[in-house]
């Protein structure tokens, strides 16, 4: 517990103060950073009401500072927590926004300025394909939680092994297959041998039809392992092969 005396030296003031404190003064004086702010955020949200598209408003931009700077002394409260936790006598934490630069894991918050939930924001195809494939990951990432778990965690899978496979911003792009299958990867691990068996010599006939000799060979590869008892691993897809190689 702080007596009173570290309490007023948490009163920081500049860089120099702050690197000069300990780890506990630091944090407190995050808190109370962090909590300043957000009251001062809270007094803006209920004396004004601005529509989230209105970003060149100046009531905005002052919200957006204000939850930005609560934000960032939260991340650096929570840093040093952890630091104290875990009794070490250094910590990466920073004294200004400045200083931390990019030196973080960015995350979408839950709300924006105004103080609502975020909302769900779907990208379009051409939108999307003029991301880095790090921006690409990043919106990936944000949107797993939110909503099609399994799609984003693919496409972010794809983007971070470098696969030759195609990404896209939601499903309803493509990527749910890059064989055009009407199955899906649950439904196949739920059927018997035959029945998997039955589908790959399915897929491996149109892909004959296609032209496509490189998938053809797949399920025929699927097929025999299957009808021969193999000691290999079998595959849903080829992306499915490549994603647990």
């Amino acid at each position: 517990m702080m007596d009173w005396f570290s309490i007023l030296k948490a009163d920081i003031r500049n860089e120099a103060q702050y690197n000069a404190a300990s780890l506990e003064v630091r944090r407190l004086w995050h808190r109370r950073q962090a909590d300043g702010n957000n009251t001062r955020l809270n007094a803006l949200q209920t004396q004004h009401s601005v529509d989230l598209t209105d970003v060149e408003n100046p009531i905005y931009q002052e919200m957006k500072y204000y939850h930005n700077l609560r934000s960032f002394h939260n991340r650096q409260e929570r840093r040093l927590r952890v630091c104290l936790r875990k009794g070490k006598t250094e910590c990466d934490d920073y004294y200004s926004q400045e200083l931390e630069g990019d030196n973080r894991r960015k995350t979408k918050l839950k709300t924006t300025p105004t103080g609502k939930l975020d909302p769900y924001v779907e990208l379009s195809l051409e939108a999307y394909n003029n991301l880095t494939d790090n921006q690409k990951k990043n919106y990936h990432q944000s949107l797993r939680r939110e909503r099609d778990t399994k799609f984003h965690s693919r496409m972010m899978g794809r983007i971070t092994q470098k696969l030759d496979l195609p990404t896209f911003p939601s499903p309803k792009h493509g990527g749910e297959s890059s064989l055009g299958i009407q199955h899906t990867r649950e439904e196949y691990d739920n059927m018997t041998n035959n029945k998997k068996r039955a589908f790959h010599k399915k897929y491996e006939r149109r892909a004959e039809k296609l032209g496509n000799s490189e998938l053809r060979r797949f399920h025929k590869n699927m097929a025999n392992r299957i009808k021969n008892n193999s000691t290999l691993p079998i595959f849903f897809s080829p992306e499915h092969e490549q994603e647990e190689s």
